[in-house]
């Protein structure tokens, strides 16, 4: 028999109780951070991690691959609701090249997993579930294309971009058979302070270390625009989607801000004068579309709050207090 599960907790108050899968990753980690303060009670659950599990959150060690990790996890925090952002990672390479390098062991933990967490959501009556797909799934920009909507057709061409396409279907069945409100956000590149894998950011990050070092820069980039977010911007999003009390969306596209790797080293020489990148533009195999947060904005009011010069001011700041 099908189990409808209440709406009871379609709006939550600061200080409900959320279960966080990854919450020690870059983005995850971010936005643990953020609803701690607003004095949400999170529990993290995760694999053991040399990065610190932020500062008031409790935690259960394990994998979303472990139907008994789940359960205990459950059976422990009793949550109001799950935020889920884990994903297979190969180490510090990056979710792209991890996929592209062990494609089954992505598909596990980004769809199998994700649906043994599902799966314990609806055994444990827990009604919402906000999750981070990829503006990935997209695949490549077409000519002349304008910014997508999430009424876009998915054309992935990674093996991380498939497992989002599986992970937004399985989420879609749960929605409709259970009327469980799974939300996916398809976030774009995301930078900011705690960057620490070498994935398609990285030579962001590798300009922000150059530009302190005052040394001649000479890297090959990227020859196109592209949305980005300050990884602070998604912890506030997060708190309006919990507290909205109306249904949310299944997929909103989140934007924040676009720009080119040409701006980026511009900012850079006009916040750390005398450095001057030498960069060699060329097309990446796949260019990947802009998107519309039309929707996302509608729904929550939500608008991201850094650009591309806060953004590179505070992933500075972060390397010179590492410098000293």
């Amino acid at each position: 028999m099908t189990t409808i599960l209440p709406h009871s907790n379609a709006g939550l108050h600061r200080s409900a109780r959320i279960l966080v899968a990854g919450g020690r990753g870059f983005v995850g980690a971010a936005v643990v951070r953020h609803l701690l303060a607003q004095g949400f009670r999170i529990h993290v659950l995760g694999p053991d991690s040399a990065t610190a599990l932020p500062a008031g959150a409790s935690e259960t060690i394990g994998t979303v691959e472990d139907e008994a990790c789940l359960a205990y996890a459950f059976k422990a925090v009793e949550p109001d609701a799950v935020l889920h952002f884990a994903a297979f990672s190969a180490g510090p390479v990056g979710l792209t090249r991890s996929g592209e390098t062990d494609p089954e062991r992505m598909l596990s933990v980004n769809v199998l997993g994700f649906r043994r967490l599902l799966e314990a959501c609806v055994a444990n009556r827990v009604g919402k579930v906000i999750w981070t797909s990829s503006t990935v799934v997209l695949g490549a920009a077409q000519p002349g294309s304008t910014r997508l909507d999430e009424t876009a057709p998915r054309h992935p061409l990674v093996h991380y971009g498939l497992s989002k396409v599986l992970a937004e279907d399985t989420a879609q069945f749960y929605r409709d058979r259970y009327d469980l409100l799974t939300t996916g956000l398809r976030i774009p590149l995301m930078l900011g302070p705690g960057l620490w894998y070498q994935g398609a950011a990285a030579q962001v990050r590798e300009l922000v270390r150059q530009a302190l070092d005052r040394q001649p820069c000479e890297l090959t980039v990227p020859d196109v625009a592209f949305d980005a977010l300050h990884v602070a911007d998604l912890g506030p999003l997060i708190e309006r989607l919990l507290a909205r009390a109306q249904a949310p969306a299944p997929i909103y596209h989140v934007a924040g801000f676009t720009t080119d790797y040409r701006e980026i080293g511009a900012q850079l020489s006009d916040l750390v004068p005398g450095f001057v990148p030498l960069m060699h533009p060329e097309r990446p195999a796949i260019v990947y579309p802009l998107v519309s947060q039309a929707r996302v904005e509608h729904d929550t009011g939500w608008l991201h709050r850094h650009d591309l010069r806060s953004t590179l001011r505070d992933m500075l700041d972060e390397q010179r207090s590492l410098q000293k």
